[in-house]
Parts: C-alpha cells; structure tokens; sequence
C-alpha cells in the first residue's frame, strides 16, 4: 500500500519522514487507548502496529506511550506528536476536500457526524437522494455521542456534525436546520390514552407533566439532552413518576413505551420520521419547554466542501 508523504523534520541530524500510516496509527490507538482495539480498527494485525509504533518511538529517540498502564497513556513527546498528527489530519481533509471541489461533485467524499437517533430519523431520505444526484460521492455517517462529534469536527475527522445550538465553542460555526418540539409519548393502554381509543387526536392534545406523578416512565441515562428536559419537568410541576427503565437513545426509549411499558419524551422528528410498529399516543405538553435547534457545525477554520454545502442545502430544503 502507498501512503502519501505529508510532513517531515529533523530529528538528532536526520530527516525523519512522517506519513499518513504513521500519524493514522498514532492516532487510532491514542483514541482506542490499547494497541489491540486500534489494530482492530486499522484492519492490520497487532504486531504490525507495535511495529509501526516502535519505528516512530526509534527515530524521534522518546517513546510516544506508556505502556505500563491499561489504557496506555501518552507520554509528554506523545502527546506533543498527537497535536502534530491532528493538524496534518486536518491539512489533508482540507486538501481532499479543496481538490474535490475542483472536480464539481463528480468525484470525492462528505463524512457526517449524527447521533443514532439523528441517523436513523433525519438523515436517510437526504442521503439516498444525495447519493442518487451525486453518486459519486463517497458517503460516510459517524455514529457518536454529543461530546464526541464536537471533538471529531473540532480535529476535521467529519466534514460537519448534526448538534443541537446554540453551541458555545467559538471554534465552531453553525448553519441553521430545524426547530425540535418536545412531545410526551404515552403507551396506548395507558389510562392517559384511553379516551382517545387508538386513534391520535389532530393536533395533538395539550396534557399537563403532573398527570404523570406515580406512572410508568422510560426516561434517558443522564447527560442526555432530554433527561435534563425530564428533570426540569419534574421540578417544575413537582411530580415524580415511576421509572421502570433508563434507555440509552431516544429511539430505544420510544421503541419499548410504544411495547407499553411506559411513557416517554420523544421529539415530533422523530414522530414523523420513524417507522412506528405500534403507535403510542402523543400529546403537547401545558409546561412551557423550549423547542431545540439542529445545526449543522463545522469547524471555524475549516474549508466547507462543496459537497458538504450541497447535502446542508438538501436537509434544510427538506426541513
């Protein structure tokens, strides 16, 4: 395999040649924190990327990790060498980047960090259409968590990120999406529902959070967005329902209320874009929640490609 030469220097008298397998190798096990996990994610075998690492360790004459602890760790060249390896990332996205410009959407890629949720309700139908203007575009999705879609497009992993503004971080400039409105979903044998018979009124009905004090409840594992939302509902009424189960996605948590066991807050993309198998009933609630925002944030310095400016302007049209 050929790797392209993006960056030299001189180490005790010599030229040492740093190339992409290099820094990418660094890279991946400083994320993973074990040689075996980084090797699993570099399709290589662990004795390759030792390998790799001790030629480094050998011509720079200071090890890059420490080894004696699980994760390994970075040493103080180590870390000095990832904040070098990181904007040499970054250079060579903004080339690939730049140079496919040049070729008008013919050729190139466009990586997009989502949240699963995100993924699975808001970026399907944009994507095959995407692809079906403009298919030869590589398209890639990068499913993570919030802290970590603002670290991958901070480093130029991903050409753009779906997050929830405004964003604090001076680093990042946003683009507008869409406004987000919080809704209660209810299981369709709850009390709650019952009066409506299966079929969900239009609009949806306003309903108070404290009809919910002692009900079941799925709410989200902390340090979600909405399991702040949920906690702000329950000091604001004063209410306290039962939580049968903490759910890891918005997705999950609506998926096992519409199985019945029990409430949850959901969001009305996610009500118009997922494939229901049963349908709860969703209300409107009394209590005054602000609707979030989705933008698309890229970094400040960062070169927005064409493609990247192309698939904005498709999920804002089909906002």
């Amino acid at each position: 395999m050929t790797y392209s030469m993006v960056g030299k220097k001189k180490v005790a008298g010599a030229e040492l040649m740093i190339d992409e397998h290099e820094w990418r190798s660094v890279l991946q096990v400083a994320q993973d924190g074990t040689f075996s996990l980084a090797a699993q994610h570099l399709f290589i075998s662990q004795p390759s990327l030792s390998q790799c690492i001790k030629k480094i360790e050998s011509e720079l004459g200071a090890p890059l990790f420490d080894r004696s602890q699980t994760p390994v760790a970075l040493t103080e060249a180590g870390q000095l060498y990832v904040r070098q390896a990181r904007e040499m990332q970054r250079l060579h996205r903004e080339l690939v980047a730049r140079t496919a410009d040049l070729a008008g959407l013919r050729t190139g890629s466009l990586s997009i960090g989502s949240s699963r949720t995100r993924s699975s309700c808001y970026l399907i139908k944009p994507l095959l259409e995407f692809h079906k203007k403009f298919p030869g575009i590589k398209l890639t999705v990068v499913d993570r968590s919030v802290s970590a879609l603002r670290e991958a497009v901070l480093q130029g992993q991903v050409n753009f990120v779906l997050l929830y503004g405004p964003l604090p971080e001076k680093q990042l400039q946003s683009v507008p999406l869409l406004k987000e409105r919080v809704l209660l979903a209810v299981p369709e044998g709850s009390p709650l529902a019952q009066p409506f018979g299966g079929r969900q009124p239009v609009p949806y009905p306003q309903i108070s959070f404290a009809r919910l004090e002692g009900m079941p409840f799925i709410k989200l594992q902390a340090g979600r967005v909405m399991a702040g939302i949920y906690e702000n509902l329950c000091r604001q009424v004063g209410t306290r329902p039962d939580v049968v189960l903490e759910a890891t996605s918005i997705i999950g948590a609506a998926h096992i209320c519409s199985e019945g066991l029990g409430a949850t807050l959901v969001t009305d993309m996610l009500v118009r874009s997922w494939e229901w198998s049963k349908r709860p009933i969703f209300f409107e609630l009394e209590e005054p929640v602000p609707p979030r925002e989705l933008v698309a944030a890229y970094g400040a310095h960062q070169h927005l490609s064409l493609a990247a400016r192309q698939f904005i302007e498709l999920l804002r049209v089909g906002s």
